[in-house]
């Protein structure tokens, strides 16, 4: 049933929309042409990279390897550095070499304190993991008897307090904002 009075259309005066291909589907809600970005919040076409441009004022641009966050953390404040200073002296009490480390790789480049002192209780930290384990040496050659086998269960607890007078020494130095330096440490990290 086709009406016969339309005008049949001639072929060079043919209705663009009335014959898209597939290809080149409709405007509304549909995926730019080829070559072109898709609007400002909407994926890239299936199979076609995004197209990458400089980010707007007031937006950040997330790189392939980024979680989306600024490329370097905020400085700390001259308090948070303290701080932070201050924890990485007392960590060795309960984690020795651990617990330093791992609060100075996360802040070392946020804070000056927060780096040298850092560096610092690892350093304290590792020697005491060292001092731990000689002591264990130690007393599994003291099991086979002589003098030391009497001395060598005292020198855990010595060196447990050893560790607790000199972190809270250290403690108490950054958090005025003053460098601390254990007495006998190798500093292995520089």
């Amino acid at each position: 049933m086709s009406d016969h009075n339309a005008p049949t259309p001639q072929p060079g005066n043919e209705d663009p929309a009335q014959h898209q291909p597939y290809s080149q589907p409709g405007p509304y809600g549909q995926q730019p042409p080829y070559g072109q970005q898709p609007p400002f919040g909407q994926q890239a076409p299936y199979g076609q990279q995004p197209q990458y441009s400089q980010p707007q004022y007031g937006q950040q641009q997330a790189g392939p390897h980024s979680s989306g966050a600024t490329s370097s953390e905020p400085p700390l404040t001259a308090d948070g550095d303290r701080l932070v200073a201050t924890f990485d002296h007392l960590l060795n009490i309960v984690a020795p070499a651990v617990g330093p480390l791992i609060l100075w790789l996360v802040t070392r480049r946020r804070g000056p304190l927060a780096n040298s002192e850092g560096r610092e209780a690892l350093n304290f930290g590792i020697t005491v993991a060292i001092i731990y384990v000689g002591i264990g040496v130690i007393s599994l050659l003291s099991l086979f008897g002589g003098p030391l086998a009497l001395l060598v269960p005292l020198l855990y607890p010595l060196l447990w307090v050893a560790v607790v007078v000199y972190a809270i020494l250290g403690a108490v130095q950054a958090n005025q904002g003053r460098p601390y330096r254990y007495p006998v440490t190798f500093r292995f990290v520089s």
